[in-house]
């Protein structure tokens, strides 16, 4: 058997018998709250797991039926491969029934089967005309062509066959991506005495592993894993499609709730405006106005959000358009991702759609541009939507676990793109980088101007560090990735790098003001020899303010014109002549004191003892207890 993991949900109306029939398909009950065993009805999701004859390791989503509780139904339908639509044979089709239908529809759900439950309480003129009306009903929707399934979670009649039916549903589902970044929708959080924090939900991508770093977002709260349960079991890892149980360290629960997500560090975008692709339910008799109030629900999330229409001044039910949501809160949103819409009071569903990206700005309305900018999200042509990833240099690798695309096709694309002048390759390692042209040519541009104005407001500096312009620039990259591109692009020739500075091709041109200052220091240190004044009072001798004699120090150590020793600076030829005498005796008495060099150098233990360490530490000298010798 394949090893990927598979979730199937139940939909349907209150107390049509759908956590019975999990019961009966699993021997697990999942109500778990003392209310809900009470009222005998499902108010929080639950979860019980299975076996199929094929071999299938199957999760099972109990959701409620209930009106009240179509937020948890909305949560459990997050994920899901397929989904047992559950009808009462002595009630038949209800309205929750048709709620649920129009969830599964706008959350894209396309794989399921019609379970008639409760077949023990009916007749079997009375069954073969509840069938008939469900066929009927159900022609419009995905159940349409379903497969359905007879069975008395009760009595156990039916049972065996559906679990062959549930085989048969899942042989072609789409596999979830067990690679690229984790993506983790939270559906509950509890505390465990002597454990704390623990989180569960359905694992959409990736691989998670204990250790692993990972965000809660949105809030941007960092947090490790700690333990990992799947189905009740201790797991070194869990990959995507599982009903993972986490355990977070160092983090309480006032910090993390139901509706956040845990994802890769920075992996995936967070917003309070979303571009989508918005329709209106056929079943509503009214339209979507625009600024419209509504609940907007994602993955476990729910956020009251405003609807900003692009197209229309408002969307007839049976329409579909281009819009945003403006949202109080943000939230995890990548492209492709469903979302449903519900009223804001009382609470009902009118529409919902496709997710196109999280945006920076609200969009300006009936404007041709915007229109063809969503089209192209929406289409998803693969050398646009590629074009799009690299406004940022991307792997191959990378690009294959944002997009959801084969090598093969992103190798192609991209050959397109090089094709077309439209893409930079550079390296990081050995492995190729993707950049367009013009994202590259943008980023040499911002990185140029901040040179410029750095040396601008620091002529003396010669340029800006490594890490400081990283921070100017606001890049996001790894600090691997920004050694690497930093360093090709001075071997491409767009500017200069010395040690950690980043610099201009050209050299500066200082004012004549700075020269002179310069030429007073160089000429007030060189008379000095091995015994220059302090800087301040050096530094104010030739006019120079408190503020920035250490420009002017630093500029003329980068120039070689003077030497930093423990705080001292020397003229560096003075240095050099004292080596030079510093050898010479040595090579004549085989070792020095501190003693013999002052009367040599003609300098008191202020300066001679930080210069015969700078010696050492240049490995010219060492020392042997109070005395030098070469270091041979």
């Amino acid at each position: 058997m394949e090893n990927r993991h598979y979730l199937i949900g139940t939909a349907g109306h209150v107390d049509h018998g759908k956590t019975e029939l999990i019961r009966a398909l699993t021997g697990i009950e999942t109500d778990r709250l003392k209310e809900e065993k009470k009222r005998g009805i499902s108010i929080e999701l639950g979860f019980a797991h299975l076996t199929l004859p094929s071999g299938r390791e199957v999760g099972i989503v109990d959701v409620p039926g209930h009106e009240r509780f179509v937020r948890q139904m909305l949560a459990g339908a997050t994920g899901m491969d397929g989904v047992l639509l559950v009808i009462a044979a002595d009630e038949g089709i209800m309205p929750q029934t048709r709620e649920h239908l129009d969830i599964l529809n706008l959350l894209g759900v396309t794989k399921g089967a019609v379970v008639i439950n409760k077949i023990d309480l009916v007749d079997q003129e009375w069954l073969d005309l509840i069938q008939e009306e469900i066929r009927e009903a159900l022609v419009e929707t995905i159940f349409a062509n379903a497969p359905l399934y007879l069975v008395s979670a009760q009595t156990g009649v039916g049972i065996p066959e559906l679990k062959i039916g549930i085989d048969r549903l899942l042989e072609n589902a789409e596999s979830k991506t067990a690679n690229g970044p984790i993506r983790l929708p939270i559906d509950r959080v509890f505390s465990i005495q002597g454990f704390g924090t623990v989180v569960t939900g359905t694992l959409h991508n990736g691989t998670i592993n204990i250790g692993q770093e990972v965000a809660v977002e949105p809030g941007h709260r960092f947090t490790k894993v700690r333990s990992l349960q799947v189905h009740n079991q201790n797991v070194e890892s869990a990959k995507a499609g599982q009903r993972v149980a986490i355990n977070l360290a160092g983090i309480n629960t006032d910090e993390v709730e139901k509706g956040k997500v845990i994802i890769t560090p920075g992996a995936y975008p967070v917003g309070n405006i979303l571009d989508l692709r918005l329709k209106n339910l056929v079943s509503m008799d009214k339209s979507i106005i625009h600024r419209q109030r509504v609940r907007f629900h994602i993955g476990t999330t729910e956020v009251l959000g405003r609807i900003h229409l692009l197209e229309h001044e408002e969307l007839p039910p049976g329409q579909e358009g281009y819009a945003q949501i403006l949202l109080e809160e943000p939230v995890v949103g990548a492209a492709q991702d469903r979302f449903v819409l519900r009223f804001y009071s009382p609470a009902y569903t009118i529409g919902g759609g496709k997710v196109l990206g999280v945006a920076e700005l609200k969009r300006k309305r009936f404007k041709e541009n915007v229109i063809a900018q969503l089209h192209l999200k929406d289409q998803g042509d693969p050398l646009n939507l590629i074009e799009k990833e690299l406004i940022e240099p991307k792997t191959i690798k990378e690009l294959e676990d944002i997009l959801s695309l084969d090598s093969t096709e992103i190798d192609n694309q991209l050959k397109q793109l090089e094709k077309l002048d439209r893409m930079e390759v550079w390296k990081e390692e050995n492995t190729s980088l993707f950049w367009t042209h013009d994202a590259a040519e943008n980023w040499r541009k911002r990185l140029l101007n901040h040179i410029s104005a750095h040396n601008k407001q620091f002529p003396l500096r010669g340029g800006i560090s490594r890490e400081e312009l990283k921070v100017k620039l606001d890049v996001k990259w790894t600090n691997r990735r920004w050694q690497n591109i930093i360093e090709q692009g001075a071997e491409r020739g767009y500017y200069r790098i010395t040690g950690s500075k980043v610099k201009l091709k050209e050299d500066i041109q200082l004012p004549d003001s700075f020269l002179k200052k310069l030429e007073c220091l160089e000429k007030r240190w060189k008379t000095a020899g091995l015994m220059p004044p302090d800087l301040e009072g050096g530094s104010q001798e030739c006019g120079i303010d408190k503020g920035n004699n250490l420009e002017f120090a630093g500029y003329l150590v980068e120039q070689e014109k003077w030497v930093s020793i423990s705080g001292l600076f020397f003229n560096s030829e003075s240095v050099r002549q004292a080596q030079n005498d510093l050898v010479k005796l040595l090579e004549q008495n085989k070792e020095v004191s501190v003693g013999d060099m002052r009367q040599i150098w003609g300098t008191s233990r202020k300066y001679t003892v930080p210069l015969l360490e700078y010696f050492d530490q240049q490995k010219v000298t060492k020392r042997q207890g109070d005395k030098r010798v070469l270091n041979r």
